[in-house]
């Protein structure tokens, strides 16, 4: 094998091109050190070397995730293994072969959902409740289709439905990356199983309801209240009102502008600020400014993010004083919706002033849209009642 030898550098590296054919490039610095790079754009360290007297290529890991000093610290682990007599392909084997569901989550976590996911710590909190418990303990290459499929099947008797379906989601994503990383040979046993169908909620708040919120969220101390008021005004989701940062507000052009990162759908989101949400961000902005330190975030906390926490027993309150007991916060970014769509709005721009990627899911607020309809029943109607005539 004669492949470019180079210094291995970050900036080198990332500067590789990607061809439609898969080549190595050599680290100048360690001997047998190299770097395969693939037709899909991904960069993996690699130590090619004799093991026992046959050639072998050791898979190290993945760059960037692995830095160049990891990879070059781990290769010279590696040589230092080989030089002792080991075979680290069948003691990856054998990892392999005994490493639990448990184990390899924690892998998962810790190199893939930590950096990836949006939310690592309410799943792992699910995983730890239902999980870990039912197999968290199986070996990982023991647990069949047939077990997942039972283990989701009674978490949805449990009447959690989109429990059981975020959790069958993490699991075949903890098994992706044990595949993609060799730490377990495929196949994934999710792989075929379906989720269970959840019923499309459509519940918001009708005008009683609506007058019945605003004297209930009115008690509420001006933190709680101003957030109650803005998930309605705005229709963001919950998530992204609760990090809402002032260098992100400009009260000007009345816009919000969400980082990709930020938001559901991995796109920028830009939310279009109405006359009752500037008033409310625009009192909030004088009292921040205020303050002898002003906060970064419109709703600030005490939590480890520095802004509040999901306030759910201040909505229990403002339930407890509506006595409507059904509602979640989630509805009040569904009426808003409902509401354009009753006005008259068309789906595209009900989408669009929501946020939404797809058009499944604005797809719930077309039964709301009647006028069309119902203009189109007088039409017909009129003329099959003057034939009748």
């Amino acid at each position: 094998m004669q492949e470019p030898r180079i210094n291995f550098r970050k900036d080198a590296l990332t500067g590789l091109p990607i061809t439609n054919k898969r080549y190595y490039v050599s680290d100048s610095k360690l001997r047998n050190l190299k770097l395969a790079v693939y037709p899909s754009g991904v960069k993996t360290f690699i130590l090619y070397r004799k093991v026992q007297g046959a050639p072998e290529r050791i898979k190290i890991g993945r760059f960037p995730d692995l830095t160049i000093e990891q990879a070059r610290t781990e290769a010279q682990r590696l040589t230092s293994l080989i030089t002792l007599g080991h075979n680290p392909h069948k003691d990856r084997v054998a990892e392999r072969r005994s490493i639990t569901f448990r184990q390899l989550y924690e892998k998962y976590y810790t190199h893939h959902a930590l950096k990836f996911t949006k939310r690592p710590r309410e799943n792992q909190k699910m995983m730890d409740c239902h999980v870990f418990p039912a197999f968290g303990k199986c070996k990982a290459k023991d647990i069949t289709t047939a077990l997942i499929r039972n283990f989701h099947a009674k978490i949805v008797e449990k009447r959690a439905g989109s429990t059981a379906n975020r959790l069958l989601a993490v699991i075949s994503a903890v098994y992706n990356f044990g595949i993609r990383e060799s730490y377990i040979d495929g196949p994934n046993p999710c792989v075929g199983l379906r989720k269970y169908k959840m019923a499309s909620r459509d519940r918001f708040l009708n005008l009683d309801e609506l007058e019945l919120f605003f004297a209930a969220v009115d008690q509420e101390e001006p933190l709680f209240r101003d957030f109650f008021k803005l998930l309605l005004y705005t229709g963001a989701r919950k998530s992204n009102v609760l990090a809402m940062q002032w260098s992100e507000i400009n009260l000007d052009v009345k816009r919000w502008r969400i980082a990709e990162t930020q938001t559901k759908n991995r796109d920028v989101n830009i939310v279009l600020l109405s006359e009752p949400a500037l008033d409310i961000l625009k009192e909030r902005d004088a009292a921040n400014r205020a303050l002898e330190v002003p906060s970064p975030f419109v709703f600030p906390g005490t939590a480890k993010d520095g802004y509040l926490k999901d306030p759910k027993k201040a909505f229990d309150r403002v339930r407890a004083r509506m006595n409507v007991h059904d509602i979640r916060m989630h509805d009040l970014r569904r009426t808003l919706g409902s509401y354009m769509a009753i006005s008259g709005a068309s789906l595209p721009i009900i989408g669009k002033a929501l946020n939404h990627k797809s058009q499944v899911s604005t797809a719930i607020y077309a039964r709301l849209s009647n006028d069309p309809v119902l203009e189109a029943v007088n039409k017909a109607s009129s003329l099959i009642s003057r034939l009748h005539c």
